[in-house]
């Protein structure tokens, strides 16, 4: 191109250069028109609200099947402690009960030594062998039942005679001792009773007592 040739322009009527108009483009941002759900209807808002109602009650069934589960366990094992327990106390007084007739033959050789033999040493050693029996009894909860003038009770005496008259049953004599356990009868005393007709002195109301002293 030379210097006198010069770019060619095109030109509109009137002189004006062309503009081109911008296309339209639709928005990209939703309008709220369009984010609002579309209307559920009303038949199925019910639906969803027996459907709620329904899952509801069935959490609140659970929850009390739960409940009831936990505290039948909590029974359940509290009855499984106590039976336990109880089988432990009982054969504890299986085996005390099964040593009693060494103590009654500790006791009955005892009663029998002559008086010439009681300060050799082997009456000792003897006698020391029935205190550690009896200390090691003791220390679990083993007491004697008082028999000897004391009231005739089933519960912890066994009669093996009666002699004399009246309403009034005493014990007189002691034929084998008796032993408590924690307070329950571990076996009874084996004694002989007489038949009075006065109360012995504690069945006799305190307040008789009291007079009599007076």
């Amino acid at each position: 191109m030379t210097v006198n040739e010069q770019p060619e322009h095109v030109e509109q009527a009137g002189g004006a250069h062309s503009v081109e108009e911008p296309v339209p483009v639709p928005s990209e941002i939703a309008t709220p028109e369009e984010i609002q759900p579309p209307p559920v209807p009303t038949d199925e808002l019910e639906a969803l609200r027996l459907e709620n109602e329904h899952l509801k009650q069935l959490a609140e069934e659970y929850l009390d099947q739960a409940r009831r589960a936990r505290a039948e366990f909590l029974n359940y094992k509290r009855r499984v402690e106590q039976e336990l327990e109880e089988f432990k106390h009982l054969a504890h007084m299986e085996l005390i009960r099964k040593l009693l007739p060494v103590l009654d033959d500790f006791h009955l050789a005892i009663a029998h030594l002559p008086e010439e033999a009681k300060d050799s040493p082997w009456v000792q050693g003897l006698l020391l062998i029935e205190r550690k029996l009896w200390a090691v009894l003791e220390s679990e909860g083993v007491a004697p039942i008082e028999v000897v003038g004391k009231p005739f009770t089933p519960e912890e005496h066994e009669a093996v005679a009666v002699s004399g008259e009246g309403p009034h049953h005493v014990v007189i004599e002691e034929i084998r001792r008796g032993y408590r356990l924690r307070g329950r009868v571990l076996r009874p005393a084996l004694v002989r009773v007489e038949r009075r007709g006065t109360a012995p002195e504690s069945e006799t109301p305190t307040n008789e007592r009291k007079r009599g002293e007076e």
